[in-house]
């Protein structure tokens, strides 16, 4: 019989701190955009982000199990966001005949306003929280270690973390 230990590896304080500063700046930011979007719009980040995702997809209704997946929410989290989007009148939510299983999600005109006005002021307070802050080859090289951490950790999407949502200045 050996006595042989082994160490398990774990992260050094750098990895420590640098994985703690970037919870910090993704909460800074994201609670300075939410605020701004509730003052504006009345929306919250979350509903926010499942506006946007359907309007990214416009052409195709997303079923609530897609927006769920993509928002990494529960289904009825979701479904309690879509409540209140439906109760306002920004979304309608449709069940196909064929499969009442399924139930399909699409903007409203009302939708689609209220979206473009919430779409400024998150790109508005965006800008200024983060990409004044950043030279474009510093956010790019972000981006990438941003992608090789979640494909590494069999996260990485394509519709949940590169839904299509840049405008065609920014591309």
């Amino acid at each position: 019989m050996s006595d042989v230990t082994v160490k398990v590896r774990a992260a050094n304080r750098v990895q420590v701190t640098t994985w703690i500063n970037l919870h910090q700046t993704a909460r800074v930011i994201q609670a300075k955009i939410e605020e701004r979007l509730r003052a504006t719009t009345d929306l919250s980040w979350p509903e926010f982000e499942l506006l946007m995702r359907l309007q990214v997809r416009s052409a195709h209704p997303l079923q609530m199990s897609e927006i769920a997946a993509q928002l990494v929410g529960s289904p009825s989290g979701t479904t309690r966001i879509a409540d209140r989007l439906e109760k306002d009148g920004l979304i309608v939510r449709e069940t196909p005949r064929e499969n009442r299983r399924i139930v399909r999600v699409q903007l409203t005109d009302r939708g689609r306003a209220v979206l473009a006005e919430a779409d400024e002021t998150f790109r508005v307070i965006l800008q200024e929280t983060f990409g004044d802050h950043l030279a474009e080859g510093e956010v790019s090289e972000l981006r990438q270690s941003l992608r090789k951490l979640l494909e590494k950790n069999g996260a990485w999407q394509e519709a949940r973390c590169d839904p299509g949502l840049a405008t065609p200045e920014a591309s």
